[in-house]
């Protein structure tokens, strides 16, 4: 009984804490104009920079649509032989958990691509192998898009970046789109959780006593 009531805790915890989820920031990139970058005329999105390199926003219409119905993307390799750090700066709050979501895809070119993801202090590395249709994987250069996740939550309040930075230069990236970026505040929820577990150890102490008398 004392294991599912911690249980149940545990979920009401959970639930309190995404009820309190609140979007931060979304882009699914539509709104930018179509693009292939250049070392003349780089091609930025709305509200990110681009860094060391650039990125292409390809899509609907008919600009290296590869994966029809999603819109605009981005190319993380873009057409300059030097591959962009995609990045946005976010004022973010100590004691706050942050989750960035975001959907990556293969090249859709054959080539195998791999790039690291950034959020704060965070990161996770993403990696697509050239397709090879007799030992295919998981996760190759034909896969549609894919939700990854990372989760920061800073010790300070300040600036911090969402960076996405593809490695090689040939002018053929990992494609992404839908990135998000929510905010959970977890004082609350730790307190709910920590005060109704305090509170059924104190039970469960009291029963095991007029057990043992």
């Amino acid at each position: 009984m004392f294991k599912k009531s911690l249980m149940a805790l545990a979920i009401m915890a959970s639930a309190v804490t995404t009820a309190n989820a609140s979007t931060v920031f979304s882009d699914n990139f539509d709104s930018n104009a179509l693009g292939l970058g250049t070392n003349l005329n780089p091609v930025v999105p709305a509200s990110w920079s681009v860094n060391n390199g650039t990125v292409d926003i390809i899509g609907n219409p008919n600009s290296f649509d590869f994966l029809p119905g999603n819109g605009r993307y981005i190319d993380l390799d873009g057409s300059s032989n030097d591959a962009g750090v995609l990045s946005r700066a976010f004022n973010l709050s100590s004691g706050v958990n942050y989750l960035a979501n975001f959907y990556l895809a293969g090249s859709h070119r054959g080539t195998s691509e791999s790039g690291t993801v950034t959020f704060g202090t965070s990161s996770l590395n993403y990696s697509f192998i050239a397709y090879n249709s007799l030992n295919p994987s998981p996760q190759h250069s034909n896969t549609g898009f894919t939700l990854y996740s990372l989760l920061f939550t800073p010790t300070s309040s300040g600036n911090y970046n969402l960076t996405f930075a593809n490695n090689g230069n040939d002018n053929v990236g990992a494609l992404l789109d839908n990135v998000t970026v929510t905010a959970t505040p977890i004082p609350a929820a730790i307190w709910l959780f920590g005060s109704a577990l305090a509170g059924l150890v104190g039970v469960s102490r009291r029963k095991a006593s007029g057990l043992a008398a």
